[in-house]
């Protein structure tokens, strides 16, 4: 291997103090060109006397060996490098060598490295397959484009993705923004829950610390025909079926017991009033069979039933009564007049005559009738009527 000098004929001994070509970059200190001087270089060194590192060579630190760059051509600007052996690299790509992706970059090709595509929510991605990693703002994906479970991308590009608000006891706990729509919806709620955000119970639900628990009203009511089956925010049941009452629709109604099987609620024997009729109600499973007239006596309670009754009996008694008395007063009337007795006075010139006559006192007593005290009643029932001035015989 030569240097800069000429033939192979040209390198002749000329001694080592002639030639000092350097002990390490040439490949003899005795030999140098006889006209130049230029000595026979190995691979790496250049100079007159093999004394400096060729281009793409650095010395190395500790023996001053001249050692390859070995840049490599795709990631690097140049072939050369500085003292320490680094390489000047290409943007994206990074190491001594410039053989490897810098971070935020990936796929390292013929060319350069591809910056990471990972929407502004991670600065790194595998180097191979451009994976982003760390996924910033509770976003994930390979390119962080999504939302992290139960978290829903805003509207505003400001705010990137935000947590649902969706309990995870009322739903799944995600949630997305229908199109359309400003404001997230929960995905799925879970039995008893209802509402864009599961908030609310749901029908035959009720509030309980804010918990949905299912009414418990027995089967003694119909979601059909309530709008709620109980009170959402204490659980009272409303609408009691088949002759129940109660919070819980647990009891039967006044004036309704218990069937012997302890299922319906039948109505009581009456004891008053017109032939009792058995109404039974049945379950909800069971059949009903009851004409009109069974379904308006069936709402009116078995004490107000009782009431009329007593009552028209009452008036009844009351009227019976008053017309027994009128008619006793009436008779008593007529006795009365018929019975009277009258007077019939005779004036004679010499006494006045009274006679009294009674159909059914022939004997009646007249000595009151006059209560003067010159009266005086003969026996054979004459009356004498004496005055200051004269003496009557009647």
């Amino acid at each position: 291997m030569a240097g800069t000098g000429g033939y192979e004929d040209d390198f002749n001994c000329q001694g080592g103090d002639l030639c000092n070509c350097s002990s390490v970059g040439s490949a003899s200190v005795a030999e140098c060109n006889r006209t130049t001087g230029q000595c026979r270089c190995l691979a790496g060194y250049v100079g007159l006397h093999c004394e400096s590192c060729a281009h793409g060579f650095y010395p190395e630190q500790d023996t001053q060996r001249c050692q390859p760059c070995a840049c490599s051509p795709s990631g690097s600007t140049s072939a050369q490098c500085d003292h320490s052996g680094k390489c000047q690299c290409k943007v994206g790509v990074t190491d001594l060598k410039c053989d490897r992706c810098s971070e935020g970059y990936y796929r390292f090709n013929e060319t350069t490295c591809e910056p990471c595509q990972c929407n502004n929510h991670s600065q790194t991605c595998n180097s191979s397959t451009g994976t982003c990693l760390n996924c910033q703002e509770n976003t994930e994906g390979n390119h962080c484009e999504l939302c992290k479970e139960r978290f829903y991308r805003s509207t505003h590009p400001a705010q990137a993705c935000q947590r649902c608000p969706c309990s995870i006891v009322a739903s799944t706990g995600t949630c997305r923004i229908q199109p359309g729509e400003t404001v997230p919806r929960c995905d799925r709620c879970r039995t008893g829950y209802t509402g864009l955000n599961c908030n609310q119970c749901d029908r035959g639900y009720y509030n309980s610390d804010s918990i949905c628990v299912r009414c418990k009203c027995n089967g003694n009511v119909d979601p059909a025909r309530s709008p709620s089956v109980c009170r959402p925010e204490s659980g009272e049941c409303l609408g009691c079926l088949y002759h129940t009452a109660g919070f819980h629709c647990e009891r039967c109604e006044e004036g309704y017991t218990r069937d012997p099987e302890g299922t319906n609620c039948t109505r009581k024997e009456a004891t008053l009033g017109p032939e009792p009729r058995e109404f039974t109600t049945s379950a909800p499973n069971a059949t009903k069979a009851t004409s009109l007239s069974t379904a308006v006596l069936n709402n009116v309670s078995w004490t107000q039933f009782n009431i009329i009754i007593l009552t028209v009996i009452i008036i009844v008694v009351v009227l019976l009564m008053g017309f027994v008395g009128a008619v006793y007063m009436y008779r008593e009337y007529q006795n009365r007049k018929l019975n009277a007795p009258f007077w019939t006075i005779e004036l004679k010139e010499d006494n006045i005559s009274f006679s009294s006559y009674h159909d059914s006192i022939p004997n009646a007593d007249v000595s009151g009738l006059l209560e003067d005290d010159g009266n005086e009643v003969a026996p054979n029932g004459q009356l004498t009527l004496t005055t200051p001035m004269h003496n009557f015989k009647a």
